[in-house]
């Protein structure tokens, strides 16, 4: 995380404090603080995705979609103009993590400018730019030397060499053997397909680390007004962990670390290294690895699993959370089962809805720091509406918790992002969960407002119509180096997925930081400092 030349005296006081004492249960005491969030504080920094920003260009297309209302729309530039530089048109998913001074990031399914060509698809509405290569739910990844989100955030892709250059690298494990994957078929190449991702990494001796997530299966639904459509059943994925050597753009498959169908809680991740903790009782004094994971995708809440660094390729030495004793200790389990307790859990516990999630550590607090999506409701129609659904925030002193209770930083319809830099669709007045994202005075359906499309897969039914596709916020994953404290306010800054358009946004939320037994807020003399 940057320093920051705004932290208050009062912090940096308490700070000191930390080392010089230490709290009953043997690990290091560390300020009594809250992080609590500032109500419409979270807000759309820049999309990082695409040439145009969407939401200026603003759905072009008439409803009919066979023409484009204005043949000239406005482009707002993108600061990284992937189109161009990458041939990435859109994707989703944007885990990062630190490598070398380097922020590495890793997309999920990456669509790029097919003009429709062979298997392409036309995006030619979104984009003058025309390249044939079809990534077919391909993944990418990228890095940047960027240090400050006021800077504005520069990616430069992995480009694939040989005979195609001017496209991003595919993320594509390798095992060095034939294997037999789960649907029956065999090969040495790890299944990428749509929604198999490479969903978290992490960099250990200069070595980097990526986790990609397959086995997700194709299902057709019969919808409530008797069309059909597709979805994606997560219930056999599994976590495979994957090297990769940037010269030789080569990717290791390892070791499967979960799978969902056998109650496996590690297929989704987010990772952290640190150090042991003085006096608590682990089997290890080497550095550690801290894994919170998600099992089942949307359908799990959040675990933790601990390994040494030394251990980390092989899995040697993994631990996982199964509760704390009286005194307030982690106790562990070696294996991943029922006996595995939740160090998360979202708002229903019972029927989690749990997808994507990221941590980071916050030396100048001493606080860990963890953002989700989750709160989701059972409403297909309105799965972003107004309510619990949207992106989670809580904190805590250690990997283990306790974790504070999750605050929702962001809710679509709540925060504005329907109608704004999300599409927003409904077909019926009773689907309209979202007034608000609706011109003032709509009142007849279907209706819809925002940028629309370009959406993944095929643009007209039963594909994703660009203008009958509703869009969504998930994915909120934080940048840790961009996270900063100013006086009493703590920022993070995280990307987030829309869904249509088919784009990574990143966003900002602030928390005051307040200590309890403050509970007037702080004193009119630290103000003043």
């Amino acid at each position: 995380m940057k320093k920051s030349w705004f932290l208050s005296p009062l912090l940096l006081g308490l700070g000191a404090l930390c080392c010089s004492q230490a709290s009953g249960q043997g690990w290091p005491w560390s300020p009594p603080i809250q992080l609590t969030y500032a109500p419409g504080s979270s807000h759309k920094i820049e999309q990082i995705t695409g040439d145009c920003d969407r939401s200026v260009w603003d759905a072009t297309q008439l409803p009919d979609g066979a023409k484009v209302a204005n043949p000239d729309p406005v482009c707002v530039p993108t600061l990284s103009q992937t189109v161009t530089r990458a041939d990435v048109l859109g994707q989703d998913t944007a885990y990062s993590f630190e490598h070398e001074g380097e922020v590495i990031f890793l997309f999920g399914d990456t669509i790029g400018a097919t003009t429709g060509h062979g298997n392409g698809v036309d995006f030619s509405p979104w984009t003058t730019v025309q390249n044939d290569f079809n990534y077919q739910a391909g993944d990418t990844m990228a890095w940047s030397t960027t240090q400050r989100s006021e800077d504005g955030l520069l990616l430069d892709y992995f480009l694939a060499n040989g005979s195609s250059p001017n496209h991003a690298l595919l993320v594509q494990p390798m095992y060095m053997t034939l294997q037999t994957f789960p649907d029956g078929s065999t090969g040495t190449a790890l299944p990428m397909g749509a929604d198999d991702i490479p969903n978290s990494g992490i960099s250990l001796n200069v070595q980097i680390y990526i986790v990609a997530s397959s086995g997700t299966t194709t299902v057709t639904v019969t919808n409530s007004d008797g069309s059909t459509s597709t979805m994606h059943d997560h219930s056999t994925d599994y976590s495979v962990l994957t090297k990769f050597d940037p010269g030789a753009q080569t990717f290791a498959a390892g070791r499967t670390i979960s799978q969902a169908n056998t109650g496996g809680h590690f297929v989704y991740l987010a990772m952290q290294e640190f150090s042991p903790f003085p006096n608590v009782p682990l089997p290890w004094r080497d550095d550690i690895v801290a894994i919170f994971g998600v099992g089942d995708y949307r359908h799990s809440n959040i675990y933790l699993s601990i390994v040494p660094k030394s251990g980390f390729e092989s899995g040697a030495g993994t631990l996982y959370f199964t509760g704390t004793d009286e005194f307030g200790f982690p106790t562990w389990s070696t294996s991943d089962d029922s006996s595995a307790v939740p160090v998360v859990t979202d708002l229903s516990p019972s029927t989690p809805t749990i997808g994507n999630l990221s941590v980071t550590y916050s030396q100048q607090l001493r606080r860990w720091l963890l953002t989700f999506d989750g709160g989701r409701t059972a409403d297909a129609d309105a799965p972003d509406g107004p309510g619990t659904s949207g992106v989670y925030f809580t904190y805590a002193t250690h990997p283990w918790g306790p974790w504070a209770t999750p605050q929702l930083i962001v809710n679509a319809c709540r925060d504005g992002a329907m109608g704004n830099y999300v599409f927003y669709y409904a077909k019926t007045a009773a689907a309209n969960a979202c007034p608000s994202a609706l011109p003032s005075g709509t009142n007849s359906f279907p209706a819809g407002a925002g940028p629309g499309g370009p959406t993944i897969g095929a643009q007209i039914a039963p594909g994703n119509p660009p203008l009958s596709t509703r869009g969504g916020i998930y994915a909120p994953e934080m940048i840790g180096r961009f996270t900063e404290i100013q006086g009493n306010t703590l920022k993070i800054y995280y990307t987030l997925s829309t869904w249509n358009p088919y784009a990574v946004v990143e966003v900002e939320s602030d928390f005051q930081i307040g200590v309890p037994w403050l509970s007037g807020g702080w004193p009119a003399w630290f103000r003043q400092l």
